[in-house]
C-alpha cells in the first residue's frame, strides 16, 4: 500500500501543481482584505485595496508550471508597464530564498509578496487573478501561462486593456 501512495504522490508532483486548468467563479468579486509582506522585505501590500487593472499571479518555487510561466509574466510586466500592474504572490513557500532566486533568474522585476500561511486559500498553483479599476476580480483561473499572447488575450478580454 505504501508503494501506491508514493507512486501517486510522485505522479502528482511530476504533473504540476494542480490537477487541471479550471476557471473559477470568484466567491467574492473583491480580493480578500489581507496584508501581505513583500518578499524582499519592502513595503507590505493591502491586497483588499488593490486597484487595477492588475494581473496577480500566485506561484511558488516548488511548482514546476510556476517556474515555466514566470518569464511570461516578466515579459508582460515590461510590455504593459504603466498600463497594467503585475504582482506576484509567493504562496505557501517553504524556501523564500529559492523563490527570490527563481524570480531573479526569470527576469521578474515587478513587486513580489508572500502568503506563507495560505490566506488566499488557493487549492492549486499556478493561479491567475485579474482585477479591474474598481477593485473587482473579473477573472481567476488555475492555469499555466505558456505565452505572452495567452496572457494578453485574457487581459484584453477581462480587463479591456491592449498593448497599443
Amino acid at each position: 500500500m505504501s508503494r501506491l501512495v508514493v507512486l501517486v504522490l510522485a505522479l502528482l508532483l511530476l504533473s504540476g501543481c494542480s490537477s487541471s486548468s479550471s476557471v473559477e467563479k470568484p466567491a467574492s468579486d473583491q480580493l480578500p482584505d489581507v496584508t501581505l509582506a513583500a518578499l524582499d522585505g519592502g513595503t507590505p501590500l493591502d491586497l483588499g485595496a488593490l486597484k487595477g487593472p492588475a494581473v496577480v499571479n500566485l506561484w511558488a518555487s516548488w511548482c514546476g508550471p510556476c517556474k515555466r510561466e514566470l518569464p511570461q509574466y516578466a515579459a508582460f510586466a515590461k510590455k504593459y508597464a504603466g498600463k497594467v500592474d503585475v504582482l506576484g504572490i509567493d504562496f505557501q513557500e517553504t524556501r523564500p530564498a529559492a523563490a527570490r532566486e527563481l524570480a531573479t533568474k526569470s527576469g521578474v522585476t515587478y513587486p513580489l509578496f508572500k502568503d506563507p500561511d495560505g490566506k488566499l486559500r488557493a487549492v492549486g498553483l499556478p493561479k491567475l487573478i485579474l482585477v479591474d479599476r474598481d477593485h473587482k476580480v473579473t477573472y481567476q483561473e488555475y492555469v499555466e501561462i505558456k505565452s505572452l499572447a495567452q496572457l494578453e488575450k485574457l487581459v484584453q478580454k477581462h480587463l479591456g486593456v491592449t498593448a497599443g
